[in-house]
């Protein structure tokens, strides 16, 4: 009965550990959960920028659900179904999030990228089997190729916090 006790007892700290590891990744990549943004679209432009000197560039698009996005602990914004938004990074390692949900289900996808000044990096954040809905959820990185084809196709939306 002791040998039980102590498996159960052990049991419950590493889960513990597991969620709070968990938490602790999420946290150095998303933003505070409370947060909301609103997509705007904007169809009078598609701008499409190359990375400021000594930064790197990462463009989100997204073609099935409303995802916010964050960098580094920080949302750096959201879009909606097909559209796409970018912002500059600086080099070195960055943990990067996205988070969607859909009616009572919630996804979260986690992502590192060790970048580098010049480059630029695609993203789309995808439900993966069931429609998302009883599934998993990722943050794929696109090839650049696929990646400028998919933000050919979106449209530019800019988002605010409500």
């Amino acid at each position: 009965m002791k040998l039980v006790s102590a498996f159960l007892f052990l049991s419950c700290c590493a889960f513990g550990q597991d969620r709070a590891a968990a938490s602790n990744a999420e946290a150095a990549a998303c933003g505070p959960r409370d947060m909301k943004f609103e997509v705007k679209i904007d169809r009078t432009q598609h701008p499409t920028p190359a990375p400021p000197d000594g930064k790197a560039m990462v463009y989100v698009v997204s073609q099935e659900l409303h995802n916010t996005i964050g960098i580094d602990g920080k949302w750096a914004g959201a879009n909606d179904r097909g559209t796409y938004f970018y912002v500059a990074i600086d080099p070195g390692e960055h943990h990067l999030c996205a988070a969607a949900s859909y009616a009572t289900a919630s996804w979260t996808s986690l992502h590192s990228l060790a970048a580098k000044a010049g480059d630029t990096y695609y993203f789309l954040p995808i439900p993966i089997g069931d429609g998302g809905r009883g599934g998993r959820y990722a943050l794929e990185q696109l090839d650049p190729d696929e990646g400028r084809y998919l933000v050919s196709k979106a449209r530019f939306g800019s988002s605010q916090p409500r």
